[in-house]
């Protein structure tokens, strides 16, 4: 019998595309561009709730091509687009979109190039919704700090994060601390390191991204990274020119 192949979870599920959606006020009509770790479910909540065009990306094939599937067998690929893009490097028009949503992205990138990038396809006036990684106090240990590095990537302060937005253009008017949504989602990882890595199969881009958070998962559970790492909501209206 072959083994069962499990989905890794999903930071935050359809709650936190649910929570953006309604601070930004996506309406019917919207052109809508996603941007997020969580792809899949964003897509498809967003999709299924407004009569909008959806266009998602990510630079992870495996997301890509999972979303594709999802959204194909949910009869949605007339409403939704998704492709292979980098952030900083957007295949859009200026000015494109109605509204972004992005999820776990910001930190991963250069500030200045990904923000630049979707203030020029957001129209003026409109709005960005985000969940982010933020530091909770500083000085951040170094053990800590190093669990979450990545190459050219940086997390901030919530005062720091909101201060990088207004630089490139982006009024906050919405920001809820939303940590709790990482205590599940860890939670949710360890479950499956400890019970389920000898039980279940997973695809070869999952068990890569297994054992690069299983660092992670320890340092926020167990070595009490939680006091310093949080995640946040915020929301965010294209003021600049």
């Amino acid at each position: 019998m072959s083994k069962k192949e499990e989905k890794l979870p999903v930071l935050g599920d359809t709650k936190i595309t649910k929570l953006l959606c309604s601070k930004i006020e996506v309406k019917d009509g919207y052109n809508v561009l996603v941007a997020s770790v969580n792809l899949r479910k964003s897509l498809i909540y967003i999709a299924k709730n407004f009569d909008c065009n959806v266009f998602g990306i990510n630079e992870v094939p495996q997301i890509v091509i999972e979303a594709k599937g999802e959204i194909i067998e949910a009869g949605l690929d007339d409403k939704v687009s998704v492709k292979i893009m980098s952030p900083l490097n957007l295949d859009f028009k200026d000015e494109s979109f109605d509204a972004i949503i992005t999820e776990g992205i910001l930190s991963q990138y250069k500030k200045s190039k990904i923000l630049k990038e979707f203030f020029r396809v957001l129209k003026q006036n409109s709005t960005i919704g985000i969940a982010d990684f933020y530091w909770k106090k500083t000085p951040v240990p170094t053990y800590v700090r190093d669990a979450w590095y990545i190459e050219e990537g940086s997390i901030e302060t919530l005062d720091e994060k909101i201060s990088k937005l207004e630089k490139y253009g982006f009024k906050a008017f919405y920001v809820k601390d939303i940590s709790s949504e990482l205590r599940d989602y860890y939670s949710k990882f360890k479950k499956i390191i400890i019970n389920s890595l000898k039980e279940r199969e997973f695809s070869k881009q999952e068990f890569k991204e297994l054992k690069k958070y299983k660092h992670e998962v320890s340092v926020f559970l167990d070595q009490g990274g939680d006091k310093w790492m949080g995640y946040v909501a915020i929301c965010a209206r294209k003021v600049g020119s």
